[in-house]
Parts: C-alpha cells; sequence; structure tokens
C-alpha cells in the first residue's frame, strides 16, 4: 500500500495476516511494509525515495505522507 488510492477496501481483523512480501521476504517487511523511514531495512535506507519521473531523491515521509489521516491506526 504504496499510496492511499491503491486501498479498494478495509476490513478489521485480531490478527494482522500476512502479506505478499512478508511472505516472500520476511527480514525485509514487516506487515506495516515500508511506510515509516526511519525503519532500517536489511539491504536499503528508507529515508530517502525517487519518486517516478524525477532524478533525485527525497526524504520518505512518515506513512508515506498520509501520517495525519492514518497515524492513529499504528
Amino acid at each position: 500500500f504504496k499510496s492511499i488510492k491503491s486501498i479498494a477496501s478495509m476490513e478489521f481483523v485480531s490478527e494482522a495476516p500476512n502479506t505478499f512480501w512478508q511472505t516472500v521476504a520476511p527480514l525485509d517487511y514487516d506487515f506495516w511494509s515500508n511506510v515509516n523511514p526511519s525503519v532500517s531495512y536489511a539491504r536499503w535506507d528508507q529515508r530517502y525515495e525517487t519518486p517516478l519521473g524525477k532524478n533525485q531523491k527525497v526524504n520518505t515521509l512518515l506513512y508515506n505522507g498520509y501520517a495525519r489521516e492514518v497515524g492513529d491506526m499504528y
């Protein structure tokens, strides 16, 4: 879920389900994927990203820029 625009529906459950990336690369991705730039991953730095069509890196925003809208969910 890189962008809120990609969410089609929400289901609230008592336990977090396994995600695709958590299944194929459990050491790289936890359930929350890469929404927190202060959480480092084994092979790359999540503090910066390169937007599509751009040639320079920018700071990755907390919760992909939706911290105000979704921060209470974490």
